[in-house]
C-alpha cells in the first residue's frame, strides 16, 4: 500500500480542510510541537482503512465541527483506490470505496452496509488493522506492538504477514468437505438400512402374491353370471321402453292439443273484450268531439300570448347592462367609504398613542444619557488599569532582582562566616577578625534594607492587586454600557420614527381623508351616481310598459291549455275504434269455428293415450329391480379390479427387489469411496491447521527474518545485540514427550547471555523491535505477492540518546530502497535536517496546518 494522497476535514486536531500530497517524495520528515497533530495524521489512515484510531464515533470528530471528514488514496498492486470516510456528530458513519479503471474513471466497490465495504477492503489489502500496524505501521506508543504480544498471537500476526491465513482456508475447505462427505456416509449407511430390510420380505410378498391371484379368479366367475343376468333383464327392459314411449308420445300429443284450445280460449276472450271496449267509445263520440274542439281553441289564445312574451323578454333583458354599472358604482363607492372609515379609526388610535409614544422617546433618552455617563467612567477605570499593571510589573521586575541581589549577599556572608584564616574569602586580600565581623554587619544591613524593599514592594502589588481585580470588576459592569447605548439609541431612533410617522398620517386625515369621507357619503345617500345608466333603464320600462304583456293572463292561459289538452287521446281512441271494429267482428267468428275442431281433436287424442298406457302397465308387472343388480355387477366388477390393481402393485414390489440388489452394491461401492475420501480429508485437516504446512513455512521464513533482523540489529547496536526466535518450548508437565508451539523473541547482548525481549530498557528494546518490524517489511517486499511498500515511525526516537538515534536514521537509510514511501514522525528539533523532505504541522487557533518542505 502506497499512499497518494490525504484530506482531512474535521478530524482530531484539523477543523479547516487539510491536504498532504505523499507522491512528490519517498522519504520525508513529519515534524511539529507535542500535540500539534503529527499523529493524527497517520490516524486518519487507519480510520479511512479500516475505521479505528486512539478515539473512536463522535471523539474524532473536532469540537468546533459538525463531522469529520477523510479522503485516503493510495495505490496498490498496480491499482489506485480511493476510501472517502465521514462520520456527521450524532449520526451514522458514511463509507465509500471506489477504483480507477483503466478508462480513468471511478468504479464503485462499496457494498451494502459498513461492516461489508470495510470487509472488502480487508479482502483488496489481505489484512486487518492489527495485522497492518504490527507490520511496519510505526504507530506512537505502539512501537512494540509485536513484541509485546503473547507468543501464540505473535505467531497468528506473522502468519498473516507471510500471507498464510490462506492455509486456514484450505483447513475449513477440507473440513467442510469432510462433514459433506460424512453426512453422505450417514445417507447411504440409512439407504443400505432400508435396503436389506425391503430384501428380507421377499418370501412372504410372494405368498401374498399367490393368494390375491386364487381370489381374482373366483371374484371373476362370480361377475361373469352376475353380467348374464343383467343382459338378458336389459333386452326385456328395452321391449317395454319402445312401449313407454309410444305411450308418452300420445300423451304429449293430447297435452300439446289441450294447450292449443286453451290458448285459442283464451285468445277468443280478448277479442271480445276489444270489442266491447270499442262499443263504449262510439257510444259517447258527441262529447268526445265537442272537448277536442274546446282544446283547439285554447291552443291558439296560448299561442298568441307566447309570441308577445318572447318580445317582452327580450326587452326586458336589455335591463340587466344598466341595472349590473349602477350595483357596480354603487359597491365602489361603498368600498372607498369603507376605506376611509378604517383610515379613520387608524387616525384616532394613532392619536390616542401620541401620550405613550412620548413616554418611550423620553425615556430611552434617559438611558442613552446614563449609558454615555457609563461610557466615560469606564475610559478612566481603564486608564487607572494600564497603570496599575505598569506598576505591577515595574515591582516584580525589581523584586526579581532584589531576590538575586540578596541571594548573592546571602551567599557572601555564608562565605565570610565560613572562612577560616586571615584571607578574605571573596577577594583573597588580607582581612582581620573585626573588619570580617564590621563587613558581615554592613551586609546583613544592606540584605536588610533590600529585604525591607523587597516587602514593601510586595505589599504594594498585593494592594494594587486587589485595586486591579475590584477595577476588572467595576470595568466588567459597565462593559455592558455601550452594548445599553447601542440598543437604547436604536430604540430612541424607533421611537422618533414612529412619532413622526404618527404626526404625518393625522395630518393627511385633516388636509383631505375627512372631507373625502364625506364628499363619498352624500353621492350615496342622495344616489348621484352613474347617472347615465339610470336614465337608459327608465327609457327600457316604458317601451316594456307599451308591449301591454300581462304575466297572470299568460299563466292562466297556458294553465286552461294544460286541462283541456287530455281530451286529445279519446279522439285518437274514438278513430281507431270506427276503424277497427269491423275486422274485429270477423276474426271473432272465425277463431270460434276453429276452437270448435280442435276440441273434437282433443277427445279423440285422450282415448288413444288411455288405452296404450293400460297395455303398458300390464306388461311391466313382475320385472326385477335392473338398478340393484347394475349396482350389485358394478360392485363386483370394482372388486375385481382392485385385486388386479393389488395384484400389480404387489408384483412391483417383488420386481423391485432386483433393482434394490443391484443399488445395494452400487452404495457399498460409494460407501467404500467415501471412508478413503474421509480419511484423507482429515489427513488434510492435520497438514492445514497451524501446527501442519503453515507452521512449516514459519519455521522456513523464521531464519530469513532472523538474518535480517541480526544485520540491522548490529548495526543499531553497534555489534551488541543479536535476536533469535523459539517456536517450540517444553510443557511444564515433565511426563508429555511432544512441544509446545509458540515464539518467543530471545536476546543476546554484549556479555553473551540471552534474555526475554521484556528485560530490556526501552532504547534496547525499541532497537530490537525496529530491527524486528524492518526485518518482516524486507522478508515481504522480498517474497512475491508483497503488500505493505510503506514505513512510518511514529516518535520512535525519544528513548536513544545520541548514537542510538543517528543508528536508527542510519537504518531508515539502509532500507530505504525497499519501500516507496518511508514517514517519520518526531517533535525533535535536531532531526530535522536529517531527512530530505519535511512535513511542518503547526497548531493555530483554527487548528492544525500542514505546510510542505519538498
Amino acid at each position: 500500500m502506497i499512499p497518494i494522497r490525504l484530506y482531512l476535514k474535521g478530524f482530531l486536531s484539523y477543523l479547516d480542510p487539510v491536504e498532504v500530497d505523499f507522491s512528490s517524495f519517498d522519504l520525508a520528515c513529519i515534524s511539529g510541537s507535542n500535540g500539534a497533530g503529527k499523529s493524527s495524521l497517520l490516524d486518519a489512515i487507519t480510520w479511512a482503512l479500516f475505521g479505528q484510531a486512539r478515539r473512536r464515533d463522535d471523539a474524532l470528530i473536532n469540537s468546533f465541527a459538525e463531522a469529520a471528514e477523510v479522503i485516503f488514496e493510495f495505490s496498490y498492486e498496480d491499482n489506485f483506490y480511493r476510501i472517502q470516510r465521514s462520520k456527521p456528530r450524532g449520526k451514522a458513519t458514511l463509507l465509500e470505496f471506489t477504483v480507477l479503471t483503466p478508462e480513468k474513471t471511478w468504479k464503485v466497490m462499496t457494498e451494502k452496509s459498513i461492516r461489508e465495504t470495510e470487509a472488502r477492503i480487508q479482502s483488496v489489502l489481505r489484512m486487518d488493522y492489527e495485522t497492518f500496524i504490527n507490520a511496519s505501521f510505526f504507530l506512537q506508543g505502539k512501537a512494540d506492538q509485536f513484541a509485546q504480544q503473547k507468543a501464540s498471537e505473535r505467531k497468528r500476526i506473522l502468519s498473516n504477514i507471510l500471507g498464510l491465513e490462506v492455509w486456514e482456508t484450505y483447513k475449513e475447505e477440507a473440513a467442510n468437505r469432510r462433514k459433506v462427505c460424512e453426512l453422505e456416509l450417514k445417507g447411504i449407511d440409512t439407504q443400505l438400512e432400508d435396503i436389506q430390510e425391503e430384501l428380507s420380505q421377499e418370501e412372504s410378498r410372494r405368498a401374498r402374491l399367490r393368494e390375491m391371484e386364487e381370489q381374482l379368479r373366483q371374484a371373476s366367475a362370480l361377475r361373469q353370471s352376475k353380467e348374464n343376468e343383467l343382459n338378458y333383464l336389459r333386452q326385456l327392459i328395452a321391449a317395454l321402453a319402445d312401449r313407454k314411449r309410444v305411450v308418452d308420445m300420445l300423451g304429449g300429443q293430447a297435452a300439446e292439443l289441450r294447450a292449443r284450445c286453451t290458448r285459442m280460449e283464451d285468445q277468443l276472450a280478448s277479442l271480445r273484450e276489444e270489442e266491447a271496449l270499442y262499443r263504449s267509445r262510439l257510444a259517447a263520440a258527441v262529447e268526445i268531439e265537442e272537448a277536442y274542439c274546446r282544446w283547439r281553441d285554447l291552443r291558439a289564445t296560448l299561442a298568441q300570448w307566447e309570441e308577445i312574451a318572447v318580445n317582452f323578454h327580450q326587452v326586458e333583458a336589455r335591463r340587466l347592462a344598466p341595472l349590473q354599472r349602477i350595483a357596480s358604482e354603487e359597491s365602489r363607492l361603498r368600498q372607498v367609504r369603507q376605506g376611509l372609515l378604517e383610515m379613520q379609526r387608524q387616525v384616532e388610535s394613532e392619536s390616542a398613542r401620541q401620550a405613550q409614544i412620548e413616554a418611550q422617546i423620553k425615556q430611552y433618552e434617559e438611558e442613552v444619557a446614563q449609558a454615555q455617563a457609563c461610557l466615560d467612567q469606564r475610559a478612566k477605570l481603564e486608564e487607572e488599569l494600564r497603570f496599575l499593571v505598569q506598576q505591577a510589573a515595574e515591582w516584580s521586575a525589581e523584586n526579581n532582582r532584589l531576590t538575586a541581589e540578596m541571594q548573592t549577599l546571602k551567599d557572601r556572608i555564608d562565605r565570610l562566616q565560613a572562612a577560616e584564616g586571615a584571607d578574605c574569602p571573596l577577594c583573597g586580600q588580607p582581612l582581620s577578625l573585626q573588619e570580617r565581623s564590621r563587613l558581615i554587619i554592613e551586609l546583613e544591613t544592606e540584605g536588610k534594607a533590600m529585604g525591607d524593599r523587597y516587602r514593601s514592594n510586595k505589599k504594594q502589588m498585593q494592594e494594587g492587586e486587589a485595586r486591579r481585580q475590584q477595577l476588572e470588576a467595576e470595568r466588567n459592569r459597565l462593559t455592558r454600557a455601550e452594548e445599553d447605548l447601542r440598543q437604547a439609541t436604536r430604540q430612541l431612533d424607533r421611537w422618533e420614527t414612529e412619532r413622526a410617522r404618527v404626526v404625518q398620517g393625522i395630518e393627511q386625515w385633516q388636509a383631505s381623508g375627512q372631507r373625502q369621507l364625506e364628499s363619498v357619503e352624500q353621492e350615496i345617500n342622495r344616489g348621484e351616481f352613474a347617472l347615465e345608466a339610470r336614465k337608459e333603464l327608465s327609457e327600457i320600462d316604458r317601451e316594456l310598459k307599451t308591449l301591454g304583456y300581462d304575466a297572470a293572463a299568460h299563466d292562466a292561459a297556458r294553465r286552461a291549455e294544460q286541462q283541456a289538452r287530455a281530451a286529445e287521446e279519446p279522439m285518437r281512441q274514438l278513430e281507431a275504434a270506427r276503424a277497427s271494429l269491423a275486422p274485429l267482428e270477423r276474426q271473432i267468428q272465425q277463431l270460434a269455428a276453429e276452437l270448435q275442431q280442435e276440441t273434437e281433436r282433443l277427445a279423440q287424442k285422450n282415448k288413444e293415450y288411455h288405452q296404450a298406457e293400460s297395455e303398458y302397465r300390464a306388461s311391466s308387472q313382475g320385472l326385477p329391480d335392473a338398478n340393484a343388480l347394475e349396482r350389485e355387477v358394478n360392485s363386483l366388477m370394482s372388486s375385481e379390479n382392485n385385486l388386479r390393481t393389488q395384484i400389480g402393485m404387489q408384483q412391483q414390489s417383488i420386481h423391485i427387489l432386483g433393482t434394490l440388489r443391484e443399488r445395494q452394491v452400487k452404495l457399498n461401492e460409494r460407501r467404500s469411496e467415501l471412508t478413503r475420501l474421509i480419511a484423507r480429508l482429515k489427513v488434510l485437516e492435520r497438514a492445514f491447521s497451524k501446527d501442519g504446512v503453515p507452521a512449516l513455512l514459519i519455521e522456513q521464513a523464521l531464519p530469513e527474518i532472523e538474518n535480517q533482523a541480526n544485520e540491522l540489529l548490529d548495526r543499531l547496536s553497534g555489534g551488541t545485540m543479536s535476536v533469535s526466535f523459539q517456536t517450540q518450548r517444553d510443557f511444564k508437565d515433565k511426563n508429555r514427550d511432544d512441544k509446545k508451539e509458540t515464539l518467543d523473541i530471545l536476546i543476546r547482548d554484549s556479555s553473551g547471555t540471552s534474555r526475554e525481549y521484556e528485560m530490556y530498557s526501552g532504547g534496547e528494546a525499541f532497537r530490537v523491535n525496529f530491527a524486528i518490524r524492518l526485518a518482516l517489511s524486507q522478508v515481504l517486499a522480498q517474497r512475491a505477492g508483497a503488500r505493505l511498500q510503506t514505513l512510518v515511525v511514529d516518535e520512535g526516537f525519544g528513548s536513544q540518546d545520541a548514537e542510538g538515534r543517528q543508528r536508527l536514521i542510519e537504518a531508515i537509510n539502509l532500507v530505504k530502497p525497499d519501500f516507496a514511501r518511508i514517514l517519520v514522525i518526531t517533535h525533535l528539533e535536531d532531526l530535522k535536517d536529517a531527512f530530505p523532505n519535511r512535513i511542518e504541522v503547526e497548531k493555530t487557533i483554527s487548528g492544525s496546518r500542514v505546510r510542505m518542505m519538498v
